[in-house]
């Protein structure tokens, strides 16, 4: 005889000890009472100790049997996914989707809408990016991604977009940082001598692209936004970031705008990116719609502010 026992006896054994008595689980299982019973009695001859403690009115665990549920529970869950997970491939749904988030995006926003999707599309997994500069479109180009939300650097005829929100990006400093007081026509030259912080590109094997960079101004560069933000708060460089990420301080003070005559900054359309010429699967096709949906009447909700830039 097998000493691994059965699928039916964990589900049997699960039933009796979440009901607490052979009748209501035979009821559960829509089985007899006898049934019940004799699937428990085998399970315990397979496992070769004793499960239940039978001396008391209803039906309890021996410590062994306390500890077996824990494994049982386990076991019958990993099999009920492995069921769902075959049942998904058999529709021809997807079991991931990679998707990568650039650097501009309003991280918040963006991951309450996906949040909302996969809330729904339970059976397929998302793999979440974040990448900077031209990674983003590296990955979806080189198939390592499904989807991309991204600006755009140039027209790609693979790519097909769907717009979805713009970005300001401004450039700001520390007003520690600056030997003048901020004004409208500020020129590229009064930044010249004053430490730039850019961002490195986070693509391998591609061309490295850079925006906003400061010809002859000294260079601190960095990975994300996140650690950008920190440098120019501590008044170590001066640098442009989405105006999103420094709303709050531009607000409090701890960071100026130089934005004015000569230095504008720059509004970037943000799309949702895919392959034209890739097989989608039903969950990216839903994802897809969704995400064209909200590029016309849902507009504004990734922009923090409310109001396009």
């Amino acid at each position: 005889m097998s000493r691994t026992p059965s699928l039916h006896q964990l589900e049997c054994f699960l039933a009796l000890t979440a009901e607490g008595s052979y009748a209501s689980a035979a009821k559960l299982l829509n089985k007899s009472h006898t049934a019940v019973f004799a699937t428990i009695r085998n399970l315990e001859d397979t496992v070769g100790v004793a499960l239940l403690d039978r001396g008391g009115y209803r039906v309890t665990l021996t410590p062994a049997g306390v500890s077996f549920r824990e494994e049982a529970v386990r076991v019958v869950r990993a099999h009920a996914g492995l069921a769902s997970h075959a049942l998904q491939l058999r529709s021809g749904a997807e079991a991931e989707l990679r998707i990568v988030l650039g650097d501009l995006c309003p991280l918040a926003d963006t991951l309450a809408i996906l949040g909302d999707f996969f809330r729904v599309e339970t059976n397929t997994r998302p793999v979440l990016h974040n990448d900077v500069l031209s990674a983003p479109w590296a990955k979806l180009l080189q198939g390592e991604v499904d989807l991309a939300i991204h600006h755009i650097d140039q027209p790609r005829p693979e790519m097909e977009s769907r717009h979805l929100f713009d970005v300001r990006v401004i450039p700001v400093a520390a007003p520690a940082l600056l030997p003048f007081q901020p004004h409208p026509k500020v020129q590229p030259g009064d930044l010249r001598p004053l430490r730039q912080c850019i961002l490195r590109d986070g693509a391998r094997d591609w061309q490295s692209l850079s925006y906003h960079v400061l010809d002859g101004a000294p260079i601190v560069s960095v990975g994300d936004q996140a650690t950008k933000r920190e440098i120019l708060l501590q008044g170590l460089a001066w640098g442009h970031m989405p105006e999103h990420l420094v709303q709050a301080d531009l607000e409090g003070g701890l960071l100026v705008s130089l934005c004015g005559e000569h230095l504008r900054g720059a509004t970037l359309p943000h799309y949702a990116l895919r392959l034209r010429e890739t097989k989608h699967g039903p969950v990216a096709q839903r994802l897809w719609q969704r995400l064209s949906t909200i590029g016309t009447s849902e507009k504004n909700v990734f922009n923090p502010n409310g109001q396009q830039p």
